[in-house]
């Protein structure tokens, strides 16, 4: 009796587990489903470019007729096709919609000198190596501030002297604002500069000028010198730019970290690739900027390269001044990275390019004033340059070998460097994708 008892007990347990099983399952079908499906978007972010600085004459040039821009100052209004290749920055900063080619903005004074920028969005931290905030300068720091908020951003200037106490500065949104270089460190001839965007969306460049009572002395932008490196490398160095030219160079750098260090200069050229004698173990005091002259260094006959090789991370530079002819004028060559492909609007001019790495393998393809098209595989080690032909309009680099690169050029007005690589990078950002159970029970 009692084994018939617990059989029929053991029965009734089993069947009122059963029993809760069936029901929950058929709760958890009726339900609303959720999924983790996402989507995947990418797209290139819109860059800024600097609006004209004094009295200079300033022009972006687009990639195309159908990029479309609009003035930074103007939010509210809809971004639109310029229908040229060319757009004045003359009523200030423009934001150009995201898209994979380069806009390039020149700035000039008529008969003194000449600047080129490649228009971007900068790193929250940007590094300028140039300029001076000595009795000559006329050198500012233009923040455009193309986001919807007000932006903070800090000022650390260094010298000869040292590190200063960092400055913070606010940007008003949709604006761009200009810092005078010897508003940071008045009399310091030798500046690094860091620009670190606390919040909002800044672009930040630097155009170095300078004069010497009324006498022009020359202009140009200082590109980003990109994150401090153990290695830098700078292209697109001329020797001479014209019968009769007269060049000098002087490596500008500083290390940026808290310890001294040891750096070597090294010259990659056409004729040979060699650390000048004296050049193999420099010392570098903890964020002291230095300034080295190579005006007695034999650097060969054709456009070099510069490397840098450091014990402590650094960030780089290099003076160019240049006479020839009536044109007396210089340029900041920054350190160059490397780059996969890159598409921009030369819009006639025709600089030299000058590629650099142990193995070089770039392929060129543009398009003239005509419509016509061509295209060019430069190959070879070390060092290769080549001179863009006459009339090119769009050019296409594309870099299977690694190498970085820059390019020169020399206008009527002064000369100026620009280094090759990309404005932007594309951005990705994910969305769910709503499974339309949520909102529909099954049947």
């Amino acid at each position: 009796m009692t084994e018939s008892t617990n059989s029929r007990s053991k029965d009734s347990r089993a069947s009122i587990a059963l029993l809760f099983f069936i029901i929950a399952a058929h709760i958890a079908y009726f339900l609303p489903q959720t999924t983790s499906i996402t989507e995947v978007t990418q797209s290139y972010p819109s860059t800024a470019c600097p609006g004209s600085i004094g009295d200079a004459k300033a022009t972006a040039l687009l990639p195309n007729k159908s990029v479309q821009v609009r003035d930074v100052s103007r939010p509210k209004s809809l971004l639109r096709k310029n229908g040229l290749g060319s757009y004045s920055l003359n009523q200030g900063a423009i934001l150009v919609e995201g898209n994979a080619a380069n806009t390039v903005a020149l700035q000039s004074r008529i008969g003194k000198w000449t600047a080129a920028t490649i228009c971007t969005v900068s790193d929250p931290i940007t590094w300028f190596v140039g300029g001076t905030a000595n009795v000559t300068s006329q050198s500012k720091i233009v923040l455009v501030n193309s986001g919807l908020s007000d932006a903070v951003v800090d000022l650390t200037s260094y010298s000869e002297n040292g590190p200063t106490q960092t400055l913070p500065v606010s940007v008003k949104s949709s604006s761009e604002k200009i810092i005078r270089v010897d508003a940071l460190d008045p009399g310091s001839d030798r500046i690094v500069v860091k620009v670190e965007t606390r919040s909002g969306r800044v672009t930040a460049f630097l155009l170095d000028e300078r004069v010497r009572g009324l006498t022009n002395v020359g202009g140009d932008f200082v590109a980003s010198a990109g994150s401090p490196s153990k290695e830098i490398l700078i292209p697109a160095l001329p020797i001479k730019v014209g019968n009769g030219s007269t060049v000098r160079h002087r490596v500008r750098i500083m290390t940026t970290g808290k310890i001294d260090a040891t750096a070597s200069i090294e010259i990659v050229s056409p004729d040979g690739v060699f650390i000048p004698v004296g050049f193999g173990n420099l010392n570098l005091s903890p964020q002291i900027v230095r300034d080295i002259d190579l005006s007695e260094i034999d650097l060969g006959s054709k456009t070099f390269a510069l490397k840098i090789s450091s014990s402590e991370p650094v960030v780089g530079g290099v003076f160019t001044e240049v006479k020839s002819g009536s044109i007396s004028d210089y340029m900041w060559s920054s350190p160059a990275s490397r780059f996969g492909s890159v598409t921009m609007n030369l819009y006639g001019l025709e600089p030299i390019m000058s590629f650099a790495s142990e193995r070089i393998h770039v392929d060129v393809s543009w398009r003239d004033n005509r419509g016509n098209s061509d295209s060019k595989a430069l190959i070879g080690d070390e060092i290769v340059n080549w001179r863009v032909p006459s009339n090119t309009r769009s050019i296409t680099i594309v870099n299977r070998s690694g190498a970085v690169g820059s390019m020169t050029w020399l206008t009527r007005d002064g000369i100026t460097h620009l280094p090759i690589s990309p404005s932007t990078n594309l951005e990705s950002a994910t969305k769910p994708i709503a499974d339309i159970s949520v909102i529909l029970p099954r049947n």
